[in-house]
């Protein structure tokens, strides 16, 4: 049995950022990586970057069909989704290829296989063909990631009911889409699938779009997608959901009406993957079906660790990412820093974008200051909605305690707005600041200069 500093179960952002940094630093580190996926994890493989890639073509293909607006004559054609899938492909195998890299260069042993507790500091790795092997460390790190969640009334089928990853595989394009669920997920997959020409229909068990987020930008965006012809229902269920005759046949609380679609999205949130960890055999602690741990990511066994959406906090890849940095740090200088989640940008890629920080309501000692349809000159001759721009602010200080942009941009301009919360920079400060013009980027000036 072989015998490493570091073994890290799960080789998605945060367990490559651990693994790395470790290993950099002089640690012996191998990580485990089921063979179901390449080395990137979902972000990677199902996620972030297929889902970018395949936004990318709606846009270049929504824009040629608007070419009218800027005095262009261009003919779109059609959507050949396998293509499109194809060059998406392209751009994850090369992705893949300089993930691979990065992990050589830096000296890191990978195992491909499950992973699973055997004890406390002893892992079994087991491979499709039934082959295992073990390997202990003196220190463990759990970063295996989540997986989507699933609806009782409608379990994923493969064929018509669907979790993002059937969807993100898929070389047919629906001609009638539902998607259950708002958030960031369900609106992506409604701008990407819209665009492609796809009827879409967005179902919401809540009053607006993205409920986690700013009521006005929920608002915002439903009426935005209304206007590009995107069905919302917002504070709806489903009372009953069947697949018969080749279609899924849906009827909503209250009503008798029956609609049917070609395919069915299941997009309300991921679930930890803590499944076949066998977390007991070395006593692992979860609670709510995460694993458990404190503000410097450590479990209820002091040299095991858990990072990412493996212990159901923020699930999003940069954040494990962050803490797969800090772990390392604290791993190699023996330290104790928490994870500092209070400037965290959260993004939904869709049409128009949606990015926020901090809080995102006002409260007590904090004011809220929006403004809305910014005379923005770039926003003109780009033929876009300027969206808006709404602050929190404390009262005390100044300074921004939360943001929400939407428009065009607002998930390239948030940063400039965490950069400002990072360091504490008030009203002031971030105003005095010369922004190019045109630029989307000037819609932040000129909130601040208006909020202050």
């Amino acid at each position: 049995m072989h015998t490493f500093d570091i073994v890290i179960l799960g080789g998605g952002p945060g367990g490559m950022a651990a693994a790395m940094a470790l290993r950099q630093a002089g640690r012996s580190v191998v990580l485990v990586q089921d063979e179901a996926d390449a080395i990137g994890g979902v972000c990677l493989n199902r996620g972030c970057m297929p889902t970018k890639s395949l936004l990318k073509a709606a846009r270049v293909y929504r824009e040629a069909k608007d070419g009218g607006r800027y005095g262009l004559d261009l003919t779109a054609g059609r959507v050949d989704l396998q293509r499109v899938r194809a060059v998406t492909e392209g751009d994850l195998n090369t992705l893949r290829a300089m993930t691979g890299q990065f992990m050589d260069s830096a000296g890191v042993t990978v195992l491909r296989g499950r992973g699973a507790f055997v004890s406390d500091h002893e892992i079994r790795v087991t491979r499709k063909d039934g082959s295992s092997e073990q390997v202990r460390g003196e220190r463990i790190i759990i970063a295996t990631g989540s997986t989507p969640v699933e609806l009782p009334f409608a379990p994923f089928d493969g064929h018509y009911i669907l979790s993002s990853d059937h969807l993100l595989a898929n070389t047919e394009l629906p001609q009638r889409l539902l998607i259950i669920g708002g958030g960031a997920i369900g609106c992506e997959f409604a701008t990407l699938y819209h665009s492609f020409g796809s009827s879409v229909t967005v179902v919401e068990g809540l009053p607006s779009l993205l409920p986690r987020e700013d009521r006005e930008a929920g608002e915002h965006l439903q009426a935005a997608f209304a206007g590009q012809g995107i069905t919302v229902k917002a504070g709806a269920s489903i009372a009953s959901l069947t697949v018969a005759g080749g279609a899924v046949r849906v009827r909503y609380q209250g009503s008798d009406t029956e609609e049917v679609f070609d395919k069915v999205l299941v997009g309300v949130g991921r679930r930890p993957n803590i499944g076949g960890l066998d977390l007991e055999a070395a006593g692992v602690a979860t609670e709510r079906g995460a694993i458990r741990v404190d503000d410097c990511l450590q479990t209820s066994v002091a040299h095991i660790y858990a990072l990412g959406d493996v212990t159901g906090g923020m699930m999003l890849a940069h954040v494990a990412e962050q803490q797969g940095h800090l772990l390392a740090h604290n791993l190699i200088h023996d330290t104790s820093l928490p994870v500092d989640l209070r400037v965290v940008p959260r993004v939904a890629y869709c049409h128009p974008e949606v990015a926020a920080l901090g809080v995102s309501e006002a409260g007590p000692g904090v004011r809220a200051c929006t403004l809305a349809q910014a005379p923005n000159g770039r926003s003109v001759v780009d033929k876009v909605n300027p969206g808006f721009v709404k602050l929190f602010v404390e009262e005390a200080t100044d300074r921004i305690a939360g943001v929400i942009l939407i428009g065009e941009a607002a998930a390239e301009m948030i940063h400039e707005l965490a950069l400002a919360m990072e360091n504490n920079l008030t009203l002031a400060q971030v105003g005095a600041t010369m922004h190019a013009h045109p630029t989307h980027a000037k819609n932040v000036l000129l909130a601040v200069q208006h909020c202050r």
